[in-house]
């Protein structure tokens, strides 16, 4: 093999791993850590919360979403304090089409948190959740969704 043929190989290999690679610098002595890499993080959905409800007591509560709230493909319930028998959780969808889950379930401590998937594949306006619980004393939770 040719000595400028083999040369020319080794520049060439080895200026493609560096490229493939992104540089980070670490300086063990508590300076500066720089670190080239200009991807964006990735998208995390936020909880939009539809409403809260500090109520004692028995019946339906109605939470309305806003319009210009979006589309959401989940429902979640997530206690604050004390505890609240859900028995069922009604989702009115914009388009009209109703969505009635019965849950049957403690919402306190021990079980904090009630997620609802929603009906359809893509995610759908809200036009408003109506919760039925009974409340006892003191206690309150979020209506959420994403």
């Amino acid at each position: 093999m040719n000595i400028k043929a083999l040369i020319t190989m080794l520049v060439l290999g080895s200026s493609s791993v560096a490229m493939a690679h992104p540089v980070s610098q670490v300086d063990f002595e508590g300076g500066p850590v720089v670190t080239r890499d200009h991807r964006s993080p990735p998208f995390v959905p936020q909880w939009t919360t539809l409403g809260t409800t500090s109520q004692s007591g028995n019946g339906a509560m109605k939470f309305y979403a806003s319009p210009s709230a979006g589309k959401f493909t989940m429902l979640r319930l997530q206690t604050a304090a004390g505890k609240a028998f859900i028995k069922q959780v009604e989702i009115k969808f914009a388009g009209g089409a109703t969505q009635v889950v019965a849950l049957n379930q403690y919402l306190n401590a021990a079980n904090p948190i009630i997620t609802i998937d929603l009906d359809g594949n893509r995610g759908r306006s809200i036009r408003n959740v109506t919760v039925v619980a009974k409340n006892t004393r003191q206690s309150s939770f979020r209506v959420q969704a994403i």
